[in-house]
C-alpha cells in the first residue's frame, strides 16, 4: 500500500511540482505574510540603504550591534530597487525555493539515482518549512541554493567547475558564517587525500574561488563603507547567549538586561566592531570561568535545536508569533487551550494543531530516516568522496552549534542537505520488501 502511493506521487511529480508553485504564487500574491523580527529587520536594513542610495553596510550601520547577511541584504537592496514590495520579496523567495529543490534534484541523482532523487523532491515539497520561508524574509534559501550549488558543480570534477564551486561557496559564507564549515570540510579533505598520497590539486580550485570572491566583495564593501566586511559578524553574541549566568542553550532575551553580561550602557556611542569585542570578552571570560558548565549546556543547545521544528509555519498559518512550542508551554501551564491564539475560532485552532501536529511527526519521521539511511550507507561500504564532504559538514555545522547556541532555524541547511539520505533509506526498505514478496510469491509455486 505504501510502495504504491509513493509510487503514485513519485510518478507524478511535474503535476506536483506545478501544484507547489501554484500555492507558493497564490500564498505570496493573496496570502502574504507579516515580516517579524530577523525578517523585519533584514527589510528595515535594505530600505535604509534603498533611501540613502548605497549597498549594504551603509556609513549610519557602523553603529549597528551586528553587520548581518551582508550579500544577501544587498540581494535586497537590488530587488526592491526594482519593485519596492514585499511581493518583490516573496517572487524571489519562490525563485530560491525552486532553484533548491532542483539542485537537491540534481545533487541526489549524481548521488544515489533517479528514483532516490525523485523521492527527495518529494520529501523536500512536504516538508513545510519550505513553503512558509517563502514568505519570510530570511536567509536560509539563498544559503541552501548557494550551498547546493557548491557541491552540484564541486561533482562535475572539472577544474572550471571547482572555481564555480568555490564561488559559490565564498558567497555562502557572505550569507551565513556557518558556510565556513563546508570550506573546512574541503580543506580537511584536502589533506586527507594529501596524507592518503591521493590527487588532491582540483579542489585548490575550490579554495581559490572562496578566496577571491571574499576578497571581492570585502573590497567592494571597503569602497562603499570604509571596512572590509564580507559575512555577519553575530559570531561573538551567539557565544555570549551560550555563555552566561542565565545561558539555557537556547535564545534568551535575559542577557541584554541591565546588570546581565549582554548588557551595555549607551549602545549607540559604539561600533559594531567595539561590541563584537565586548561579547567575545564577557562570553570568552565565563567559558575560561565556567568550563563544565558550557560543556553541560551542550546538550541542552541540540535539544533547542532539533526538538522542535517551526522555522516558518507560523507564517503559513498566520498565527504570529504563535507556533507549536509556545502553544504546548501554555498547555502545560494552564492547563487549558482557551488562552491559545486568543480571538480565533475554534476551527483556526484544530487548524493550527493540525498543520503543526502533522508537520511535527512527519519531521521526528524524517529525522529518524536520515538517521537511518547514513547508518545503512555506511553499512553496505559504500565510499563516495561527495558524501563524505557532506556528512563533514553537517557534523562541522552541528559542533559550530555546541559552541555557540541552539536554535531551531540553525538545523535547516543541515536538514535539507539530508533528506537524499531520508529517501535512500525508505528506497531500500521498499525494494528490500518487493524482493521478499516476489521471493514468497516464487515459493508458493
Amino acid at each position: 500500500m505504501l510502495r504504491k502511493l509513493i509510487n503514485l506521487i513519485t510518478g507524478n511529480l511535474k503535476y506536483i511540482i506545478i501544484i507547489y508553485v501554484s500555492i507558493q504564487l497564490i500564498y505570496v500574491i493573496f496570502f502574504p505574510s507579516e515580516f517579524r523580527s530577523d525578517a523585519a529587520y533584514y527589510f528595515k536594513l535594505a530600505q535604509e540603504c534603498i533611501q540613502s542610495n548605497s549597498f549594504y553596510p551603509a556609513p549610519q550601520h557602523l553603529y549597528e550591534d551586528y553587520i548581518f547577511a551582508p550579500l544577501f541584504i544587498n540581494l535586497l537592496v537590488i530587488v526592491l530597487n526594482i519593485y519596492n514590495s514585499a511581493l518583490s520579496i516573496g517572487i524571489l523567495n519562490i525563485i530560491l525555493n525552486m532553484l533548491q529543490l532542483l539542485l537537491l534534484y540534481k545533487l541526489t541523482e549524481n548521488i544515489f539515482n533517479k528514483s532516490v532523487a525523485t523521492l527527495s523532491a518529494v520529501l523536500y515539497i512536504f516538508y513545510l518549512n519550505n513553503l512558509g520561508l517563502v514568505l519570510t524574509n530570511y536567509t536560509e534559501l539563498l544559503f541552501g541554493v548557494l550551498i547546493l550549488g557548491s557541491l552540484f558543480f564541486y561533482i562535475k570534477k572539472t577544474n572550471k567547475n571547482y572555481f564555480i564551486s568555490g564561488l559559490l561557496l565564498g558567497a555562502s559564507i557572505t550569507v551565513r558564517p556557518v558556510g565556513w564549515t563546508l570550506f573546512a570540510a574541503f580543506i580537511i579533505f584536502f589533506l586527507y587525500n594529501k596524507f592518503k598520497l591521493k590527487k588532491s590539486f582540483p579542489i585548490v580550485f575550490s579554495l581559490t574561488g572562496v578566496i577571491i570572491f571574499i576578497l571581492l566583495f570585502g573590497s567592494f564593501n571597503y569602497l562603499h563603507f570604509g571596512r572590509f566586511v564580507f559575512t555577519s559578524t553575530t559570531g561573538p553574541v551567539n557565544l555570549l547567549l551560550g555563555a552566561n549566568d542565565d545561558a539555557t542553550g537556547g535564545f534568551k532575551s535575559e542577557v541584554y538586561k541591565k546588570g546581565k553580561a549582554g548588557y551595555i550602557e549607551n549602545p549607540d556611542t559604539m561600533t559594531y566592531y567595539e561590541k563584537d569585542d565586548f561579547y567575545l570578552d564577557k562570553a570568552s571570560h565565563w567559558i575560561i570561568s565556567h568550563p563544565l558548565k558550557w560543556l553541560w549546556l551542550m546538550p541542552m543547545k541540540l535539544i533547542h535545536t532539533f526538538i522542535w521544528d517551526d522555522i516558518a509555519l507560523s507564517n503559513l498559518l498566520h498565527t504570529g508569533k504563535w507556533d507549536f512550542a509556545r502553544a504546548i508551554k501554555y498547555i502545560v501551564k494552564d492547563k487549558s487551550i482557551k488562552n491559545i491564539l486568543p480571538g480565533s475560532s475554534r476551527f483556526k485552532k484544530a487548524i493550527f494543531f493540525t498543520v503543526e501536529g502533522g508537520h511535527l511527526i512527519y519531521y521526528y519521521l524524517l529525522l529518524v530516516f536520515i538517521i537511518l539511511g547514513t547508518f545503512n550507507y555506511f553499512k553496505s561500504k559504500s565510499k563516495d568522496e561527495i558524501i563524505s564532504i557532506i556528512l563533514l559538514y553537517v557534523i562541522l555545522g552541528i559542533a559550530m552549534i555546541l559552541i555557540t547556541v541552539g536554535n531551531p532555524r540553525y538545523k535547516y541547511p543541515f536538514i535539507t542537505i539530508m533528506i537524499p539520505f531520508a529517501a535512500y533509506f525508505i528506497r531500500m526498505k521498499l525494494s528490500q520488501k518487493e524482493v521478499s514478496r516476489v521471493e514468497q510469491v516464487d515459493s508458493k509455486e
